[in-house]
């Protein structure tokens, strides 16, 4: 008997249990069931200067609207009609204009609904804006070395790239008919090489970047004028005073007129064993570092193997270049710079000291 009366007792607090169970259903059931249409399928962004494309995809064919949210707590709407469209085609939705974005992160929620008010879940896509503290930090690509080679050609060493978000380099410059040039290059390179340049006339470049690969604007530095360097012989046809010459044809112009190992053209100095020097007005102040020379060593006894190069500094003759026993033909000697406005070829007094030089060069590198 006691244990029939705990058998019903069990029974009791069962079905009140579930009486509570089914009051909990209930309460679900008066709502209705909740229907969900698809959701967004993928959405990519196209970012820009304070502008932005979005492309969305959305394949349920129930889709009407498109709600998007944005903006602190969602505080901005957009709601987008869904036009008839294939699976896979695309649906666009486009900040510009006078609806542009100020720069920054977004994070947009995208909500799609049907004719009878049924809602998708909540698809989230973060997206970046551009604007000016993304071009403030943009660096020009810096050259480490633009020269003029031997062709007139312009050849160019360019540093490493500073991001990788630097997709190339715009250079504009004028050719050797006058027209205007511009022209782009793809970073894909340390050295770059410009032909039939006028880079007396100037050589500027500014550097291209993209922040995203989907960008929709390119954003540019500031142009940069590139400074372009030649080696110039600064002597070659400029006006010299001599020493001394014989015969009187052989006079010390001869030594600068860019005429090279020809017998009719060099400068000859007497046979007295004296001091011959010729000295170079250079017409102007530059910064010299080289010397070259071609020399006539016919003769045996007298090879002119002690000479100077003199560079007048501060009012006096500084030596730069000095040889006692030199046995080149063709000599060229680098030196520490020196600023200078006149230059000399200097021979002391010694035994068989006669000078014969088919041409003297002395070189600057000189910045356009």
């Amino acid at each position: 008997m006691f244990m029939k009366n705990i058998a019903l007792l069990f029974a009791i607090i069962l079905l009140g249990a579930c009486a509570k169970m089914n009051d909990k259903h209930d309460e679900f059931l008066a709502r209705g069931e909740t229907i969900y249409i698809g959701k967004v399928d993928s959405v990519t962004t196209f970012p820009g200067r304070e502008r932005l494309l979005l492309k969305y995809w959305l394949s349920d064919p129930r889709a009407k609207n498109v709600t998007v949210y944005w903006g602190v707590n969602n505080s901005k709407s957009k709601v987008l009609k869904v036009t008839p469209h294939a699976a896979t085609e695309p649906l666009e939705l486009y900040f510009g204009g006078d609806e542009y974005l100020t720069e920054g992160n977004y994070t947009f929620s995208w909500i799609s609904t049907d004719d009878h008010g049924n809602k998708s879940m909540v698809f989230e896509k973060i997206a970046s804006v551009y604007g000016p503290l993304y071009q403030e930090k943009l660096l020009n690509r810096r050259a480490t070395e633009a020269k003029v080679n031997d062709a007139d050609n312009v050849e160019i060493t360019w540093a490493g790239a500073t991001s990788d978000e630097e997709i190339g380099i715009e250079m504009y410059y004028t050719d050797k008919s006058g027209n205007a040039v511009e022209v782009y290059y793809p970073t894909l390179s340390t050295s770059q090489t410009l032909t039939d340049v006028d880079y007396l006339k100037g050589v500027t470049y500014r550097t291209l970047y993209i922040p995203e690969p989907t960008a929709i604007d390119t954003f540019y530095t500031e142009l940069t004028r590139l400074d372009v360097s030649k080696v110039v012989n600064i002597t070659q046809g400029k006006p010299v005073t001599h020493s001394d010459c014989d015969p009187v044809n052989y006079i010390g112009e001869l030594a600068v007129d860019g005429i090279t190992g020809t017998s009719a053209s060099r400068w000859v100095s007497n046979n007295s064993n004296t001091e011959h020097w010729i000295e170079v007005d250079l017409q102007g102040t530059y910064s010299i570092n080289a010397f070259r020379m071609w020399r006539d060593v016919s003769q045996a006894a007298q090879k002119m193997k002690q000479f100077k190069l003199q560079a007048y500094v501060n009012d006096q003759w500084k030596d730069v270049v000095s040889e006692s026993s030199n046995e080149e033909a063709l000599y060229y000697k680098e030196f520490a710079a020196v600023e200078t406005s006149k230059v000399r070829l200097y021979v002391p007094a010694y035994t068989d000291n006669r000078a014969r030089v088919y041409e003297i060069a002395v070189y600057s590198v000189i910045k356009y």
